[in-house]
């Protein structure tokens, strides 16, 4: 006989995809939003060093893989399976701005290292 977990929320029972976060459906989706919102607004705001943005997408991927793995119950309902998409778009998105930042980054860098090849005579030239 298997173990029921309930959510640590509302205490409504946890899908087995998502008992290592203890939370149920409508909880766990709600956090992923959530921190997807807060995670777009720190990167914005202030920026993300390569450990922060390694982070940010460590945890895209962990959402995603969650995702996937209750996503592909055939026992949903058509809204909690709008709800699973409109998280995906949620982390897209958050994967899209952390891309641009780190392109951003590599960009604004470039010219330092091309000044350092270049003698200030050259430059001049």
């Amino acid at each position: 006989m298997s173990e029921t977990h309930c959510c640590s929320r509302c205490k409504t029972s946890v899908p087995p995809e998502l008992e290592t976060v203890g939370w149920c459906l409508t909880h766990f989706l709600a956090s992923v939003e959530q921190t997807c919102a807060e995670m777009h607004r720190e990167i914005v705001l202030r920026g993300a060093d390569a450990e922060r943005r390694a982070a940010v997408a460590g945890y895209i991927r962990e959402s995603a893989q969650l995702l996937a793995q209750v996503g592909s119950s055939l026992r949903l309902s058509d809204d909690c399976k709008r709800r699973i998409l409109s998280c995906f778009l949620c982390l897209m998105n958050l994967r899209e701005k952390l891309d641009r930042i780190s392109s951003v980054r590599a960009v604004e860098r470039r010219p330092v290292a091309i000044a350092a090849v270049v003698s200030p005579a050259e430059a001049a030239g």
